[in-house]
């Protein structure tokens, strides 16, 4: 079963959180839309992660990176001729989150909550997607969350109710800005 944890505990205990994290710890997470499940990007993560979802673990995950000067971003930028002062741009147009995406490769995310300060504190860039099964409806709360999954992972942080507003989508390679 998990340990929930608050996110203030989280964040003042956040040396400890990212040696659990390189361990390939799986979490459950708040973001300023729903609650999302995470782990440290790697095969192993990738699978369990997939299992306690019951998805098909081919199935394309959101990976959120510590920030734009990650190499993993840049690099992303330069594949698709796009300049990180763009990628700024657009991302600062939109208050919820934002994922940035092209068709075949994994969609990125810099969210915005507070837990992108563990993100950037931790340097590694990680898989995620929300924490609901397919279908079902997302959680904004702690409480909602669907109990198999809560059983199988290692933390929960809870940060009370999230905005439930759906992400925006930018999607690069086809120049479409799709607000759900």
């Amino acid at each position: 079963m998990a340990k929930i944890i608050k996110f203030k505990n989280f964040m003042e205990n956040i040396d400890f959180y990212i040696s659990e994290a390189k361990e390939w710890k799986i979490f459950i997470y708040p973001t300023d839309t729903i609650y999302g499940i995470w782990a440290v990007w790697n095969e192993f993560s990738i699978q369990k992660i997939a299992e306690i979802k019951h998805r098909n673990w081919n199935k394309m995950f959101s990976i959120i990176v510590p920030n734009f000067d990650y190499e993993w971003i840049v690099n992303w930028c330069k594949k698709f001729w796009i300049s990180i002062d763009k990628l700024k741009d657009q991302l600062a147009k939109y208050h919820w989150v934002t994922r940035i995406f092209s068709h075949k490769d994994p969609w990125i995310r810099i969210i915005k909550h507070d837990f992108q300060h563990f993100v950037e504190n931790l340097w590694m860039p990680f898989i995620t997607t929300s924490v609901n099964i397919s279908w079902d409806v997302a959680a904004t709360e702690v409480n909602l969350i669907n109990k198999e999954i809560a059983d199988n992972v290692d933390y929960i942080i809870d940060d009370w109710i999230c905005a439930g507003k759906p992400s925006v989508l930018i999607d690069f390679v086809d120049g479409k800005v799709i607000e759900r």
